[in-house]
């Protein structure tokens, strides 16, 4: 049985948090993962069979993911796997416009679901307590830092995002006494804007991540992670989801910030 391109966003959730599980949790996972549909037809002894978990462990995980039950966590799949499982139907009928519409519509649903509420709101006072905010990250991550810098400032925020990573390093200790740093990394593991957050860190910033690497190098310097979802295999032409989901979490942090500061910012499209 294969997993629908349209993935439920139960599924997206477990993918993001699977290395931090247990074996006994992430034998169950790892079948849910795979196999969504299949599961909201088992009973939870015949789950612990399969993945050769006790029942607790599975109990356990679905508390994790939110639910109150093993009940609650099924229905909720069911009725994710049916949405997925129509618009996989679709798929084979729609165009390439349809299936970029589907893409992001997909990556933005799996991002609000991981999307850390408490930790945006954590990381939007920050930002408006210090009124100084530095912004890094490289290639596209780097287009978006420019996109969150130019909105902070409209929200009435001192914003750069430093394009430049020498730059960035060169100046780190003065621009961060009293800041905010904000590093932009789909992955969480590109080398620059890792060292970047770190010696931002050491020279007193709040550091805050916003990433889809949940355990990557970048969370390990982040006061604050305020995850994307993960993508799960390379779309077509390689990195509109990750754009989309970081811009996602951008314009939330740029609205939670304007909600503290009585300034709302203006909706703009992007340009080009």
């Amino acid at each position: 049985m294969t997993q629908s391109k349209a993935t439920p966003a139960i599924v997206v959730r477990l993918q993001s948090q699977f290395a931090e599980l247990p074996p006994a949790l992430a034998r169950v996972a790892k079948h849910v993962i795979n196999y969504p549909a299949e599961t909201t037809g088992l009973s939870i002894e015949a789950l612990s069979r399969v993945t050769e978990s006790g029942q607790a462990s599975i109990v356990r995980l679905v508390h994790i993911l939110g639910f109150e039950s093993f009940r609650a966590f099924k229905l909720a799949l069911a009725v994710q796997c049916g949405a997925a499982r129509a618009e996989g139907e679709e798929s084979a009928t729609v165009d390439e416009v349809g299936r970029l519409r589907r893409d992001m519509v997909e990556s933005l649903d799996g991002t609000g679901a991981l999307l850390d509420r408490a930790a945006l709101l954590q990381a939007a006072q920050a930002i408006v307590s210090s009124r100084h905010v530095n912004i890094y990250g490289g290639g596209v991550s780097a287009m978006v830092g420019d996109i969150l810098a130019a909105k902070l400032l409209r929200a009435g925020v001192w914003a750069i995002c430093y394009g430049d990573n020498n730059i960035g390093l060169e100046v780190i200790g003065p621009v961060s006494r009293d800041a905010v740093a904000i590093a932009i990394s789909d992955s969480g593991a590109t080398v620059e804007t890792v060292r970047l957050l770190r010696a931002a860190r050491a020279a007193g910033a709040i550091t805050i991540a916003i990433t889809s690497g949940r355990t990557s190098l970048v969370t390990a310097q982040a006061d604050l992670v305020l995850l994307t979802a993960p993508i799960a295999q390379p779309p077509s032409p390689g990195f509109v989801t990750t754009i989309v989901a970081q811009i996602f979490v951008a314009q939330a942090l740029v609205e939670a910030v304007a909600s503290k500061t009585a300034v709302v910012p203006p909706r703009t499209p992007m340009p080009g």
